[in-house]
Parts: C-alpha cells; structure tokens; sequence
C-alpha cells in the first residue's frame, strides 16, 4: 500500500518541475498528505490483522468453553448416577442390618422361653403311705375248724423303716443364657437384642463372664454366656 502511495506522488511531483515554484509546493503538500493517508491506512490494516486475531482467539476459546460445559454436564451426571447407586446399596444393606437385628431379637426371645419352660421344678416329691389291708376271717361254719387268715410278721424280724427320699431340688446354677455367635453379630448388637427382651445386660457383664477384654473379637460360632443380672 505504501509503494504503490509513493508511485502514485512521484507521477504527480515529476510532470511539476517544469512548473512555477507554487505550483510544487502544492504538490509536495499534497505528497506528504498522501503519504501520512498511507500511514493510516497501514495503522489500520495493522489493527485490522490483530482484531482478526484476537477474534480467531476469541473463538477459540469459546470452544474450549463450551468443551468444558459438555464435559462438566457429562461428570455431573456420572456423579449424580453413583450417589443413587450409593444410597441404594445404603438402603439395601440398612434393610439386610435391619432383619439380622430382628431375627437375633427372635432368637433371643426364643432362647429365654426356652429357658424358662425347661427349668426344673423345685417342689419336693413326698412319699407315699401305702394303705393297710384289713384282715378277714373265714370259716367252714364250726369254730373248732375255723382258721384265721391274718397276716402277722414273721417271727424275729423286726419292722423296717421306708427308705429315705432323696433331694431332688437342683443345685442353683448361675443364672443367664448361652447365645452362640452368628455372622455379623457384634458384642454390642447382642447385648442390645437381649435388653429389648427384658434381660439388662451390658457389654462389660458379657466380657466379664466370659474373660473377654475390649480388644477380644467375636467370633462365628463362639458360645457367649449372657448372664442375667440381678441373680
């Protein structure tokens, strides 16, 4: 652009020297116009690139935003996906925990009736008094041939005391319950299943009747002596 300027003053200046000296100045005045219009006209091709650029930026980075948008909505629901999948297994396995803690209720329950129905009766058993036979007589109908038919000891055999009755009444165990350690059950969980049957018992009666410590870990299978306190 500013060649092309330049040729077009030195077309007009070139034909002016043969001219008066006021007719050049003009021309020199209009050159210098022209090549200040150039600069101009540079400045803002130069502007006009660097808009371009700036713009082509622009876009640019639009389109990495909008990138990002798409991704950040993809990762939002992913992560709304697992929290559902997460509170369901939560609730499923709040479920599981709730029936296991029922059934231990039941089976406590169960274990405390059948202790009560097969604890032995402490009335004592009283021997009987054997009824006596009287004696009766028969006869032929003479006196002299009537006999008597009375039982009588015999001779030199003195009569015998009845054998003593034992004690039956048990010997007074240690009262309580025996519970036998099932899958996911825990010292706390057992004792509290026992409460809500009635049985007060806490976590340090149980490892106290059974030497465990705090560190102790129940195993399945393993038979606990709950007892029951007051007694």
């Amino acid at each position: 652009m500013r060649i092309l300027v330049l040729l077009i003053c030195l077309s007009i200046i070139i034909p002016l020297h043969a001219q008066d000296p006021g007719a050049q100045q003009d021309a020199e005045a209009a050159r210098e116009k022209l090549l200040k219009a150039a600069d101009q006209l540079d400045n803002i091709q130069t502007n006009s690139e660097a808009t371009k650029t700036s713009v082509d930026n622009m876009k640019a980075d639009v389109t990495k935003l909008q990138a990002d948008v798409s991704q950040l909505q993809s990762d939002n629901a992913t992560l709304k996906q697992q929290l559902a999948d997460m509170k369901a297994a939560f609730d499923k396995a709040e479920a599981a925990h709730a029936k296991e803690r029922q059934v231990l209720i039941d089976s406590v329950a169960d274990l405390i009736k059948q202790a009560g129905a097969s604890k032995p009766s402490t009335k004592k058993k009283t021997p009987s008094t054997p009824e006596k036979t009287p004696d009766t007589d028969t006869g032929t109908g003479s006196a002299a041939n009537s006999t008597s038919t009375a039982l009588a000891p015999p001779p030199d055999t003195a009569p015998t005391d009845p054998a003593p009755v034992p004690d039956t009444t048990p010997i007074k165990p240690q009262k309580g319950y025996y519970h036998i350690v099932a899958s996911g059950e825990t010292l706390t969980l057992i004792c509290n299943a026992y409460r809500q049957d009635g049985v007060n018992v806490t976590t340090a009666d149980v490892r106290k009747a059974n030497g465990l410590t705090d560190k102790s870990v129940l195993k399945v299978g393993q038979k606990l002596f709950i007892p029951k306190p007051g007694t």
